[in-house]
């Protein structure tokens, strides 16, 4: 199986740059990657241009391509997915860093589950290890109660991601910075471009879409590791980031599950609400957008 790799970015050079270095020291080397950008200035078309000679030398084709319509993860994943080579589309952000057999492992469950569909990989952030030793660990139960996202362990429900990984395991939704789909996926599905600029849950809309047709052949993987930066180089800030986040969710959930979606919506909203005033009681720190 040949893998193509997709990496959709605005703006971030110095993330992207340590993003191609990770993939081209990979044991297992992709056919190409393929970058769609939609940044406004000249910078990641020249740094994709400095990296040319180092893809070419090991022997992986290194593509760049300019986003000729709005500015969309969605889109930009659609024009990558679109023109791939490969058999599996690996989706990568921009500020995700792959372990050395990242691909390597990815390849190896594909071979030993072949009825899978999508493979995600893990991302293990350093932090995550404390995870449990912060004052926001009192936090899970009353998310997991109110439908936002949440820790779990070996498992990866809609509204939940594993902080412990040990085997792997199926998926009902799989987090966009690192995914990857068999190529002929995208003969029924794409991701929806009414999603514009910071396409906030695109991914959860796609792999959602894909789970409910193809239950329980999407899987996530602790052979394939990485980080991720989370990078806030071409976020929306403040308010305006949680407008989105509240605009984008409440579209994924009514077209995931009509009026229960809606409903679940709702419900998450009285349940950050709560939460806000449980931390400001208890004078603790916690972002509840994030939890979205």
């Amino acid at each position: 199986m040949r893998v193509s790799v997709v990496i959709p970015t605005y703006y971030r050079s110095l993330e992207l740059a340590e993003c191609l270095d990770s993939i081209l020291v990979q044991t297992v080397k992709p056919t190409e990657v393929i970058i769609v950008d939609d940044t406004p200035i000249e910078a990641i078309k020249q740094l994709v241009e400095d990296y040319g000679v180092k893809a070419r030398m090991e022997g992986v084709d290194l593509i760049y391509i300019k986003n000729p319509k709005e500015r969309s993860i969605s889109i930009a994943r659609n024009i990558g997915a679109r023109i791939v080579k490969g058999d599996i589309i690996l989706f990568v952000d921009s500020d995700i860093v792959l372990n050395l057999d990242y691909i390597e492992g990815l390849m190896k469950t594909y071979r030993e589950h072949p009825e899978a569909v999508g493979i995600t990989g893990w991302i293990k952030n350093p932090n995550q290890t404390q995870v449990q030793n912060t004052r926001d660990y009192f936090f899970e139960s009353p998310k997991r109660l109110f439908m936002l996202f949440h820790n779990s362990t070996d498992s990866c429900g809609f509204f939940e991601y594993p902080i412990s990984l040990t085997k792997t395991i199926s998926c009902q939704r799989m987090v966009g910075a690192n995914m990857s789909v068999r190529r002929s996926l995208f003969d029924e599905f794409a991701f929806d471009e009414n999603l514009k600029g910071y396409s906030y849950w695109e991914d959860a809309l796609f792999s959602g879409s894909v789970n409910k047709k193809y239950t329980g052949k999407l899987l996530m993987t602790p052979d394939a590791i990485c980080t991720h930066s989370f990078s806030q180089e071409g976020r929306a800030k403040g308010s305006v980031m949680r407008s989105i986040k509240r605009r984008n969710r409440k579209y994924v959930l009514a077209k995931l599950f009509g009026a229960r979606g809606l409903l679940i919506f709702g419900w998450q909203n009285f349940g950050l609400l709560v939460i806000k005033l449980i931390g400001k009681s208890k004078r603790v720190s916690f972002i509840t957008d994030e939890a979205l």
